[in-house]
């Protein structure tokens, strides 16, 4: 919801995709670079305590550092456990990226749902989280605008 959202703007190239996939590279020629750059993020079918441990492996790996926004997209069927996490994805992904100062945005429609918009990872994009819409607006030749007014 927009409340988890951390408001703020910035421009970067965007880049990233499936969390799993990312942390699977760190450590090889594919690993994706993040300075200055805007980090879309999504997931789908693991448990809340893997997706802590991916997390706070990018950040290990130094991908929150000096990135300038991240937009995290759909995380689908996470998987509950027994006894629960006990702390909301939001929140879990809040406490990663509490020491950097970047703009966050939450519930993008792209990943594994059925409203899934299409993203040009490697575009130059303006990354805008305001009080009531996230906005990805894509400055390359090819420009087009994304804006997701929050429920």
């Amino acid at each position: 919801s927009c409340e988890d959202n951390r408001k703020g703007n910035s421009e970067g190239i965007l880049v990233g995709g499936n969390l799993t996939l990312l942390e699977n590279l760190i450590g090889t020629s594919s690993e994706i670079q993040t300075t200055n750059k805007i980090l879309f993020l999504e997931e789908i079918g693991e448990y809340k305590y893997q997706l802590d441990r991916l997390l706070r492996a990018l950040d290990r790996g130094g991908f929150f550092k000096a990135c300038k926004g991240l937009l995290v997209g759909d995380l689908s069927k996470i998987k509950t456990n027994n006894p629960a996490f006990g702390q909301k994805l939001e929140t879990l992904i809040l406490d990663v990226v509490d020491k950097y100062r970047f703009p966050v945005a939450f519930h993008f429609p792209a990943g594994h749902e059925p409203k899934n918009v299409a993203l040009v990872l490697g575009s130059s994009v303006e990354f805008i989280v305001a009080e009531e819409t996230t906005t990805l607006r894509f400055l390359d030749s090819h420009s087009f605008q994304l804006s997701k007014v929050q429920n």
